[in-house]
């Protein structure tokens, strides 16, 4: 597996490997990293009021627009940016992200979120 992802807990799917343990609030165990996920483990997840979890990933999350379905796109996928706004978007980011440690994997993530939602503004005003 390549990274790990922070998630919602109430997104999580029967399958996923947790990457850390997750606690309660008073620090007790609840759930074992390397444990995959089944539903009686997302009841418990429920039952104790675990907010976020983090589980392992073997591939790069797509970036979702917030508001896809107010712009035809009903099931949320990601749209196409053309290249050169890819790149003024990756410009812009990258001196926004300057004094930030990307290898830290929740920077990484803003940065690439940041980046993918900027690019499809700057495609959407029509700027290269």
């Amino acid at each position: 597996m390549d990274g790990k992802i922070n998630i919602p807990a109430d997104r999580a799917t029967p399958g996923a490997v947790l990457a850390e343990d997750v606690r309660d609030r008073s620090g007790r165990l609840l759930l074992s990293a390397g444990l995959p996920l089944r539903d009686k483990h997302i009841r418990v997840l429920k039952t104790w009021g675990v907010n976020e979890i983090t589980v392992w990933t073997d591939k790069e999350v797509p970036v979702m627009h917030p508001d896809s379905s107010a712009n035809g796109d009903a099931q949320g996928a990601p749209r196409e940016v053309s290249e050169a706004s890819l790149t003024q978007a990756r410009s812009i980011m990258a001196t926004a992200f300057m004094h930030v440690d990307l290898a830290n994997p929740v920077m990484d993530v803003l940065f690439k979120v940041s980046t993918a939602r900027l690019a499809r503004k700057l495609d959407a005003k029509g700027n290269p």
